[in-house]
């Protein structure tokens, strides 16, 4: 595949992933800017040191393509092993299983058994209390 034809269908792909996000986080344009930066926030999402660098990266060299379109024809950093990762993590993103998804489903369970937790402890000190009471009777 010739590095314009290449280029091109990154272009593609990322075009697609970004219009994904956009959905994914009910915005208009800049979705892949929007992951990229809720990555940065999400220090503990899984992946974040694998998926964030590759997202900058891609995203630096859409923005060179459509600053200058003579790039699409010179630039020779894109394979298809960039393809196949794009593509990859497309799924990853419709399925749900992408890093900022898979970090949101762990901070709302966590989120819901602190909230247990705050429910639980008073309930129960009212329960020992009540035993206590009757048992000093």
């Amino acid at each position: 595949m010739n590095k314009k034809k290449l280029n091109s269908n990154f272009v593609d792909l990322y075009t697609e992933l970004d219009k994904d996000c956009c959905e994914k986080f009910g915005i208009s344009v800049g979705g892949v800017t929007e992951y990229i930066n809720r990555l940065n926030n999400a220090r503990f999402a899984p992946d974040r040191d694998e998926v964030l660098p590759k997202l900058v990266n891609y995203r630096n060299v859409r923005n060179a393509f459509a600053e200058d379109a003579n790039e699409l024809r010179k630039n020779g950093e894109l394979t298809k092993e960039d393809l196949k990762w794009v593509k990859s993590f497309q799924k990853a993103l419709k399925k749900k299983s992408d890093p900022i998804s898979v970090y949101l489903k762990k901070a709302k369970r966590y989120a819901s058994r602190r909230k247990a937790v705050k429910i639980l402890i008073p309930v129960a000190i009212i329960a020992v209390v009540a035993v206590v009471a009757v048992l000093a009777l």
